[in-house]
């Protein structure tokens, strides 16, 4: 099977080498579409509009609402399906268009909710996140108490990276790939139960804790987001919690990695692959110019993210000054009142030795007459 997966900008790149190489494993031909140009990595096969697009593809794997689109365009009558990567943006989701996929893949049930509350009805599989077991590996047994940890934090505003930071420098833990746990969300948590490696699901909504075999449903049906439980992850909280590390969650990690091995993923895909039909009509709507709609939107939200980011880091900083000042002017206050203080001490002890020297005056050359 000749296999086509569509991406605006080679993203989510992990999954996408992930399933190309299993993929190609099973003897099937993968390509990966890029809607920018960029450079290719040299674990992929890139391939863009202008540059060695296939003839025709036995089957379209978009990963995003731009790609499937844009391919849907340039293959009208090619079988599509759309990985849904998440619940958060709106690219991740399938275009509310009848007739551009056939079925949806989602990674996680938060996902797959989103998905059936769109207006379009969808056919869904739904698989687990896929790490390849050979690449990430055990590292070994842990310590009884841990000094080092591994931070995934990308997307995670500056107040909870903050708390992250604190707690471990409080805890006197390093920040450090070779870690005995790992900190994140998403993919990483899954890597990290793969390598053998305690793990602690937190994200920019929540932080849900230790992933250990009796919360691990429950963790992966919310995609280990960290918003399984509602709660507020304070400085305190946090730290209380890193006392719950057990040195016996690194196996017991690796065992429950076994569901997420990538060589089952890839037969599932296959399997969801071969259900699918080809198109026997295009599909009738302006793709392309659907497409660059999909993307400006996409651009917009990225921008407004991270305006919102800075923002938060301008105010952030602003209250640091302004706690900067309060301390300032607390600290001018104090000595202001240590220097009265002094003053106070120097004119006592300036009458002291003034009368002193009265007294003194007296004794020698007794009253005056």
């Amino acid at each position: 099977m000749e296999v086509l997966l569509g991406t605006q900008a080679l993203e989510p790149r992990s999954y996408l080498v992930t399933v190309s190489e299993h993929l190609e494993r099973l003897g099937h031909e993968v390509r990966v579409f890029s809607a920018e140009q960029l450079t290719s990595p040299e674990e992929l096969r890139v391939v863009g509009v202008e540059r060695g697009l296939p003839l025709a593809p036995d089957l379209i794997y978009s990963q995003d609402a731009e790609a499937a689109l844009l391919l849907a365009d340039l293959y009208p009558l090619t079988a599509q399906v759309f990985a849904a990567h998440g619940d958060r943006e709106d690219v991740w989701l399938p275009p509310q268009l009848a007739g551009v996929v056939a079925r949806v893949v989602v990674f996680d049930d938060r996902t797959g909710e989103r998905v059936r509350a769109a207006a379009l009805p969808q056919q869904l599989v739904r698989l687990r996140r896929p790490v390849d077991l050979d690449r990430f590996v055990s590292r070994g047994e842990l310590p009884e108490r841990p000094s080092k940890a591994r931070v995934h934090l990308d997307g995670v505003s500056d107040y909870r990276r903050g708390i992250v930071h604190r707690v471990l420098a409080d805890a006197r833990i390093e920040v450090a790939d070779d870690a005995d746990f790992v900190l994140g969300r998403g993919q990483g948590v899954v890597e990290a139960l793969a390598e053998g490696r305690a793990v602690y699901v937190y994200g920019d909504e929540g932080g849900d804790g230790w992933v250990t075999p009796e919360r691990y449903e429950l963790l992966e049906a919310d995609g280990f987001s960290g918003r399984a439980e509602p709660g507020a992850t304070t400085f305190e909280h946090l730290r209380a919690e890193l006392e719950g590390y057990d040195p016996a969650l690194g196996p017991a990690g690796r065992e429950l990695a076994q569901a997420h091995d990538a060589r089952a993923h890839a037969q599932e895909l296959v399997e969801a692959f071969d259900e699918v039909k080809p198109r026997r009509d295009p599909v009738d709507a302006p793709l392309r110019e659907l497409a660059r709609v999909v993307r400006l939107e996409a651009a917009s939200a990225r921008h407004a993210r991270a305006h919102a980011r800075e923002a938060e880091a301008a105010a952030g900083q602003a209250r640091a000054l302004e706690r900067e000042l309060a301390e300032s002017r607390e600290r001018n206050a104090q000595l202001n009142r240590e220097v009265e203080e002094l003053r106070r001490e120097a004119d006592e002890a300036s009458a002291r030795e003034q009368e002193r020297v009265e007294r003194q005056k007296s004794r020698r050359f007794g009253p005056r007459r």
